[in-house]
């Protein structure tokens, strides 16, 4: 959720969310409400989404690397940081190779 709010606040082009789960894809296009333990920060994520365009994509699991490798960091320094305009150290080697192409056509 906190990288959907800096999304937000730093561009003023759609969001773009790639996820290998289609499911997550689909509660957070869906209407309904959703009546899970996760339910409450759903319900976030989808009023930051209400004030722009939201862009689901799904992709491969082997697509998705870097954003394995920064869930890992997370948890296993206990932290979480932002990294405008640079490459954290974890994930220098994979970025490259991981990138998606987004088409907003």
């Amino acid at each position: 959720m906190q990288g959907m709010a800096l999304a937000i606040q730093h561009t003023t082009l759609p969001v773009v969310v790639q996820s290998d789960s289609s499911e997550a894809l689909s509660v957070l296009s869906s209407k309904s409400l959703m009546k899970s333990a996760y339910g409450q920060l759903i319900l976030e994520i989808k009023e930051l989404m209400s004030n722009r365009e939201f862009v689901p994509q799904k992709i491969h699991r082997s697509q998705n690397n870097v954003a394995d490798r920064l869930a890992n960091y997370s948890r296993s320094e206990r932290a979480t940081a932002v990294w405008l305009h640079s490459v954290p150290p974890c994930i220098e080697d994979l970025w490259p190779l991981d990138c998606n192409t987004v088409n907003l056509q």
